[in-house]
C-alpha cells in the first residue's frame, strides 16, 4: 500500500470520525437547547402576565376601598337607610357618580344595604337588585362578570361606619386589560395562545376570554376538573408547572406554562403546539445536516490534499534516490514545507473564536432579558404601592408604614401624631374649572407637602382629595403648629386658568397616636373625627381630637 493511501485512511480514523460524532452531539445538544429556550420563554411570559394581572387587580381594589373611604357617603347611607331620606339617597348617588367621573375605565358603583338590597347605581339600566347572601369568600371579593359584547371585573367590599357594616359596595371595571393580554402572541409562533379561566360552580375550568381557535368560548367552553392532564385544570389546581406533551381542550399536543393566582381563583396558561416546536427543531436539524455534510466533505478533501502533498516529496525523493543509484549526483532542490498544516491550524483557530463570539453574544441576551424582567418586577411593586396620579404613597401601604411606626413609638414610648388633611370644596373646583385643573390641585398639593415635610415623615394619597400625613417623634401642639403654617401656604397658592387665578384652602383632623386603643382603624377613626369638626367650623383650620368628638359623632 503506498504511502498517500495509508496516511488518507490514518486521516479518516483519526480527523474525520471524531468531528462527525462531534457534530452529531452538537445537533443533538442544539435540539435540547432550541426546547429548553422555549419553556423559559413561555415560564417567564407567564410570570410577567401574572404579575401584571395583580398589580391591576391591586388597583382596582385600592380604588373600591378609595370609594368606600368617602366618609360623607357612609354618614348619607345610614340617614337613607334609618330615615328614608330622599336627598341623603340623592347624595349618596351624586357621590358615587362624582368617584366614577374621576375614574378611568370605570363602568359602574353600586351600593347595596345589608340584606343585599340594591340601593342606589351610576347606570339607568337595569341591575340585579340584590347580592347573594351569605358572602361565602372574604373580602374584598374580585371576580369576572361580563356580557354578550363586554368583559368586567368586579371589586365587592363591605361599607363600614363605627366599626358596623352598613352596606355593601360594588365596582365595575372594563377588563380590557385581560382581551389585550391574550391577543398579545409575540413570541407565540403560529400556533401560541393564551389561555385564562375561572372555576365554575361545579368547580370545571370556564374560559373567560374567547379563544384563538374558538371565538365563542367565552364563559361557555368548560373543561372537566377530572381531565388532570390539561394545562389550564392543572392551573386551577394550584400547580404552577411546565407542561410537555400535554393535551389541550383542542386534543393538540402542547408545551405549556401555567400560572395560579390564588387571591381571585384564575388560572392562566400560555402555550405552543408541539408540532410546531417540532418542526422549528426539524428545519434547524437539516441546517446542522446540511453544514456537518459540507464540513465531512472537506475535511475528507483537505485529508486527502495533505497526504498527497507529504507523500508527493517523499515519492519524488526515491526517485532521486534511483538516480543517486544510476549515479545521478545533483543535489535535491524540489522541496516542499508542510506551511498548509499551519494554515489548517489557523482555520481551526477561527472556527473556535467565531463559536465564542456566538456564546459571548447568548450570554449576553441572556444578561440583558434578566435586566429587563428585574426592571419590570421593580416598577410592579412601586405600581401596587403609589398613587398613579399623585407619585404619594396609596392606602394600603400607608397601613404599612403606620403599623411600623406605631410598633416604633411604642418600643422607644416617643410621641406619633396623625393627620387626615382634605381640600375644601374639591367639587366646586372640579364643577367650575374642570377634572383636569382638579387632578393640577392634587398634583400640585402633594408636591408641596412632600418638599416642606421631612424626611422622616410620611405623606400619602387616601382618598380623591383627602391626605393623610404621619409625623413621627412630634407633639400635638408641634404638629399643630406645623399645620397651620402648611395651612396658611396652600391658602396662598395661585392656580391659573384661563380666565382668572383662584387658590384653594384645606382643613386638618389631627389626632396623637397613644393609649389602649392605638390600632390603625381608632387613629384613622379619630383623625377623620377631628376633620369632620374643622369642616363643621367652617373648614380652612386645624382641629384636634379629643373623646368629646366621639360623643358627638355618636349624637350626630
Amino acid at each position: 500500500m503506498k504511502l498517500k493511501h495509508v496516511l488518507t485512511l490514518s486521516f479518516i480514523f483519526l480527523s474525520v470520525l471524531p468531528l462527525f460524532l462531534a457534530l452529531q452531539y452538537l445537533n443533538e445538544y442544539t435540539a435540547k437547547q432550541h426546547r429548553t429556550q422555549v419553556e423559559e420563554k413561555l415560564e417567564a411570559l407567564s410570570f410577567i402576565a401574572e404579575k401584571r394581572i395583580e398589580a391591576v387587580i391591586a388597583r382596582i381594589i385600592d380604588s373600591n376601598a378609595l370609594i368606600a373611604s368617602r366618609t360623607q357617603m357612609r354618614l348619607s347611607l345610614v340617614k337613607w337607610l334609618e330615615l328614608r331620606d330622599k336627598l341623603a339617597l340623592q347624595k349618596v348617588t351624586q357621590i358615587i357618580k362624582d368617584a366614577k367621573g374621576g375614574m378611568t375605565r370605570l363602568h359602574n358603583i353600586s351600593i347595596y344595604d345589608t340584606q343585599g338590597n340594591l340601593v342606589t347605581s351610576t347606570l339607568n339600566q337595569s341591575l340585579p337588585t340584590t347580592l347573594a347572601l351569605p358572602i361565602k369568600k372574604a373580602l374584598p371579593l374580585v371576580k369576572l362578570n361580563h356580557t354578550d359584547e363586554q368583559l368586567f371585573v368586579a371589586s365587592l367590599n363591605r361599607l363600614m361606619l363605627d366599626n358596623h357594616v352598613i352596606g355593601y359596595i360594588e365596582t365595575q371595571f372594563y377588563a380590557d386589560f385581560v382581551i389585550e393580554l391574550i391577543q398579545e402572541r409575540t413570541g407565540l409562533g403560529k400556533s401560541g395562545e393564551w389561555l385564562f379561566a375561572v372555576r365554575n360552580q361545579d368547580g370545571d375550568a370556564l374560559f373567560a376570554v374567547p379563544l384563538k381557535y374558538d371565538s365563542q368560548a367565552a364563559f361557555k367552553r368548560t373543561v372537566s376538573k377530572s381531565n388532570v392532564q390539561t394545562p389550564i385544570t392543572q392551573a386551577l389546581m394550584g400547580n404552577e408547572v411546565i407542561m410537555a406533551h400535554a393535551p389541550d381542550y383542542t386534543g393538540q399536543a402542547v408545551l405549556a406554562s401555567t400560572r395560579y393566582l390564588p387571591s381571585l381563583d384564575w388560572g392562566i396558561v400560555v402555550k405552543m403546539n408541539e408540532a410546531e416546536i417540532s418542526e422549528s427543531i426539524k428545519k434547524t436539524s437539516i441546517v446542522i445536516y446540511l453544514l456537518e455534510g459540507i464540513i465531512l466533505v472537506l475535511a475528507i478533501a483537505i485529508g486527502v490534499s495533505i497526504s498527497v502533498y507529504i507523500s508527493n516529496p517523499i515519492e519524488k525523493l526515491i526517485s532521486h534516490t534511483n538516480k543517486v543509484a544510476k549515479g545521478n549526483f545533483d543535489p535535491y532542490t524540489n522541496v516542499s514545507g508542510l506551511q498548509e498544516v499551519k494554515e489548517l491550524s489557523k482555520h481551526f483557530n477561527y472556527m473556535i473564536s467565531a463559536l465564542k463570539d456566538l456564546n459571548d453574544n447568548l450570554n449576553q441576551k441572556v444578561l440583558e432579558r434578566t435586566q429587563e424582567l428585574n426592571s419590570a418586577n421593580q416598577k410592579l411593586k412601586e405600581l401596587s404601592i403609589k398613587d398613579p396620579l399623585t407619585g404619594l404613597f396609596n392606602r394600603r401601604h400607608l397601613h404599612d408604614v403606620l403599623s411600623h411606626e406605631l410598633n416604633r413609638s411604642t418600643r422607644y414610648k416617643s410621641p406619633l401624631t396623625l393627620c387626615i388633611m382634605d381640600i375644601d370644596h374639591f367639587k366646586t373646583v372640579n364643577d367650575t374649572w374642570g377634572h383636569d385643573k382638579g387632578d393640577e390641585v392634587l398634583i400640585k398639593m402633594a408636591k408641596y407637602l412632600q418638599t416642606t415635610l421631612r424626611d422622616c415623615d410620611t405623606v400619602a394619597r387616601i382618598g380623591g382629595e383627602e391626605f393623610c400625613i404621619i409625623l413621627p417623634s412630634t407633639r400635638v401642639s408641634a404638629s399643630v403648629g406645623l399645620l397651620e403654617r402648611i395651612r396658611q401656604d396652600i391658602s396662598d397658592i395661585n392656580f391659573d386658568t384661563c380666565l382668572e387665578q383662584f387658590t384653594v384652602t384645606a382643613s386638618f383632623g389631627v389626632t396623637l397616636c397613644a393609649g389602649s386603643k392605638n390600632n390603625i382603624d381608632n387613629i384613622l377613626k379619630q383623625a377623620d373625627l377631628a376633620l369632620y369638626k374643622a369642616k363643621s367650623k367652617g373648614r380652612n383650620r386645624v382641629e384636634v381630637y379629643s373623646q368629646s368628638d366621639d360623643n358627638n359623632s355618636v349624637n350626630s
